[in-house]
């Protein structure tokens, strides 16, 4: 592992800070994280920014979104369980999007249904495969099939039209995503590379696992999961990203500032040398 360490006081905010090169080998040992720290904002430019908000037991309560011409907001409401069953959404400025999605539990917190403006889900579970049924990402009379490996995580999800393996690391990282057609042809595969410090998003939305894995992974023709930006987005992968590489080219790369407790401050992401960006990182 290739690695420089450079250390420096901040005369303003009197604290030490480490920058170093992130560790991209999926061999790597990767330390089972400690509590994280809350994010409080994340922060591309002024125009380009999320900050969040959380409830008494530290779950995510709302997150602002600010965009060139747009605020967004999002609210979410727990049960006495830590569940989540409302999640709110409003945008304001150049739109007016609204929606409200809706989660409902069997008794042992197991997701059985979600519903929106463009989603009627129902899930049902058998052993380690949860077929989901209804209206899926706007489609009517849609079926998935999940299924599940002893941790929970999605090892492989069927369409009609294709399906993708999942593999993961011992940590529970997605380390690799193959796409076949229903004929067994490679479709498409994505190779994900992590460093082993904390990801600080890691732990939330716990109840929505399944709904948040459907949107981001539905669609077989990419893996959304790598923007370092809104991480809350996809918050169940221990660690940061350090690359994306599709197999027959295309590399998106993250590199990362650390605090002295190992928690990312700003992340570098760099798609193929095309674009780029920086987002910056604040805790309370």
């Amino acid at each position: 592992m290739r690695k420089t360490t450079l250390f420096f006081a901040l005369i303003l905010l009197n604290t030490l800070i480490f920058s170093c090169s992130s560790d991209d080998s999926i061999e790597s040992q990767e330390p089972e994280p400690t509590e994280n720290k809350l994010v409080r904002t994340e922060q591309i430019s002024e125009n380009i920014k999320v900050e969040y908000d959380y409830n008494d037991e530290d779950l995510l309560s709302s997150a602002t979104g600010t965009l060139p011409n747009l605020l967004w907001v999002a609210d979410y409401t727990y049960n006495s369980e830590g569940w989540l069953i409302v999640r709110d959404f409003q945008e304001t400025g150049a739109s007016t999007f609204s929606d409200s999605y809706i989660f409902e539990y069997n008794p042992s917190g197991l997701l059985t249904s979600y519903s929106s403006n463009t989603e009627n889900v129902n899930l049902v579970y058998n052993d380690n495969i949860v077929n989901l049924t209804g209206t899926i990402e706007g489609n009517s009379n849609s079926e998935v099939e999940l299924e599940l490996n002893n941790l929970g995580l999605v090892v492989k999800l069927t369409t009609s039209n294709y399906y993708t393996n999942f593999e993961y690391s011992s940590n529970g990282n997605i380390t690799n995503a193959k796409s076949y057609d229903n004929t067994d042809n490679l479709l498409i595969e994505y190779t994900i590379n992590y460093d082993n410090k904390i990801n600080p998003f890691y732990g939330q939305l716990k109840s929505i696992y399944i709904e948040r894995f459907i949107e981001f992974f539905l669609e077989y023709v990419q893996v959304f999961i790598g923007s370092s930006f809104e991480g809350y987005s996809f918050p169940f992968l221990k660690n940061n990203i350090t690359s994306i590489s599709r197999a027959g080219g295309g590399i998106t790369t993250y590199n990362y500032t650390y605090d002295i407790e190992n928690h990312p401050i700003s992340v570098f992401e760099d798609t193929s040398g095309n674009t780029s960006s920086t987002n910056n990182i604040e805790y309370y």
